[in-house]
């Protein structure tokens, strides 16, 4: 990630990225997991990579073939109801919709 005024910005583009280029992999037949630990090891990273120490390291994707018999493809997780995270505005009823 480049050094560019308070980074947040720069952060958000980097994950919309992300977010496209993980959706893209899907689109492809293919799994990938963003990686946040890999910030923890950074300065290995980059000695690995030879990226320059100016950047910085906001996370890593891990892509390629789904074993789906793998115990971890089959972790399923309960999901907070968007009523208790989500605030729509003049959007009466869109959260009623099953």
């Amino acid at each position: 990630m480049p050094a560019l005024g308070d980074g947040v910005r720069t952060a958000g583009d980097i994950g919309m990225y992300a977010q496209n280029f993980l959706l893209s992999l899907a689109a492809r037949g293919l799994a990938g997991i963003p990686q946040t630990v890999l910030g923890v090891y950074a300065d290995t990273v980059r000695e690995f990579l030879d990226v320059s120490a100016e950047l910085k390291l906001l996370f890593g994707i891990s892509f390629g073939m789904a074993d789906p018999a793998a115990p971890v493809n089959t972790l399923r997780t309960e999901r907070v109801p968007l009523q208790r995270s989500v605030v729509l505005h003049d959007t009466p009823g869109v959260l009623d919709r099953p």
